[in-house]
């Protein structure tokens, strides 16, 4: 028996925040600080790319182009 038209999940992403902080245990401290930690809720801290690495890779193969042309 299926409840709707999509498939079954046992995780659900809440939402996200996006940090500017200078190291990962700086983001750990403020996930720390998190109110829905005390009802069981998760945290998980995670880094993320400086830039995406398909338009890194897309930009340096235009500027490679453009050099040999």
């Amino acid at each position: 028996m299926a409840d709707g038209p999509f498939a079954e999940s046992k995780e659900a992403i809440g939402g996200y925040f996006l940090l500017q902080v200078k190291s990962l245990d700086e983001a750990v401290a403020i996930a720390k600080e998190c109110p829905g930690l005390a009802y069981g809720a998760v945290v998980e801290v995670r880094p993320v790319a400086e830039e995406c690495p398909v338009g890194a890779e897309a930009r340096s193969e235009a500027q490679l182009a453009t050099a040999t042309a």
